[in-house]
């Protein structure tokens, strides 16, 4: 019986550590990253390091080592941003 329970404790949490996760009208597939990061009107969560590289073109360059989830504003008109990771995903989503 204790095996049984601890096993479903297990996925319980397995379950719960892969969760897909939203912000608004924006879905993110697996867990939030523990950081977040507010940029003028654009939110970014991530795990690892962020780092903002600097500027290309207008464009500005962000880096990161982990996953990275980014959320726009619906009418966003700032600079464009350029965000890659080297150790997880990056995700980009808008709000309706």
């Amino acid at each position: 019986m204790k095996r049984l329970m601890l096993l479903f404790a297990f996925c319980g949490m397995l379950a719960t550590a892969m969760a897909d996760w939203t912000y608004g009208s924006a879905r993110f597939s697996g867990s939030q990253p523990s950081s977040c990061l507010n940029h003028g009107s654009v939110l970014i969560w991530y795990n690892g390091s962020l780092t903002q590289k600097g500027t290309s073109g207008g464009e500005e360059i962000w880096e990161g080592t982990g996953d990275i989830c980014v959320v726009f504003p619906k009418n966003y008109n700032g600079p464009r941003m350029r965000i890659t990771s080297t150790g997880g995903t990056v995700q980009i989503q808008t709000l309706r």
